[in-house]
C-alpha cells in the first residue's frame, strides 16, 4: 500500500504546483495582456476554469490510486496515463517544462503499486 500512497502523494504535489505556481507563472502572464481570444468573451474565465479543473482531475486520480479497493488494472491505467502525460510534456515543450519528471515518477509509482 505504500506505493499507492507514494504515487498519490506525488500526484497531489503536482496538482498543487500546477494550480498555484503554474497558474501564476504561465496562466497569469498569458492573460496579463488581456483576452487572448477577443472574439470569445468567456476565454479568460474558461482558461482559468480548465487550468484548475486539470489540477482537480490530478487529485481525483491520486484518490483513485490511494483508494484501497481500486482495481489493480485501473491503478495501472492511471500510471500509464501519467507516464503518457509526461511523455507528451517532453514532446510539446522539448524538455523546457520540468513537469514531466514528477508526472513520470507518479506514473511509475502507480505501476509499481499495481504490480504488488
Amino acid at each position: 500500500m505504500i506505493w499507492h500512497w507514494l504515487s498519490a502523494f506525488v500526484m497531489v504535489v503536482v496538482a498543487i504546483l500546477h494550480s498555484t505556481g503554474g497558474a501564476s507563472s504561465v496562466l497569469g502572464p498569458m492573460l496579463a495582456n488581456g483576452n487572448p481570444h477577443p472574439e470569445m468573451e468567456i476565454a479568460p474565465t474558461l482558461l482559468r476554469y480548465l487550468w484548475h479543473s486539470l489540477s482537480a482531475f490530478m487529485i481525483l486520480s491520486a484518490v483513485a490510486v490511494a483508494w484501497p479497493e481500486t482495481p489493480r488494472a485501473l491503478v495501472a491505467f492511471i500510471g500509464v496515463f501519467w507516464i503518457a502525460l509526461g511523455v507528451a510534456d517532453i514532446v510539446t515543450s522539448k524538455f523546457a517544462h520540468p513537469g514531466w519528471i514528477p508526472m513520470g515518477i507518479a506514473g511509475i509509482l502507480a505501476l509499481i503499486a499495481a504490480a504488488r
